[in-house]
């Protein structure tokens, strides 16, 4: 059986601003996998690194 020895996770989100604007953000991981790691847990970890870094871009790109 194959082996897991990395993960790579990405997501893109586009919001709409109204006025014909919008604000993309896009966020990525790779995460290499080290003997007795746990490819599901490792899934999930890099799944919610991206999901943070998502919410933090679309908080930066508020209009103020």
């Amino acid at each position: 059986m194959a082996s897991v020895k990395q993960i790579s996770v990405g997501i893109s989100f586009t919001k709409n601003l109204g006025n014909f604007q919008s604000l993309k953000v896009d966020a990525s991981i790779n995460m290499e996998l080290q003997p007795g790691d746990n490819p599901e847990a490792v899934y999930e970890n890099a799944w919610a690194t991206v999901q943070d870094q998502i919410r933090k871009g679309l908080g930066k790109g508020q209009p103020k």
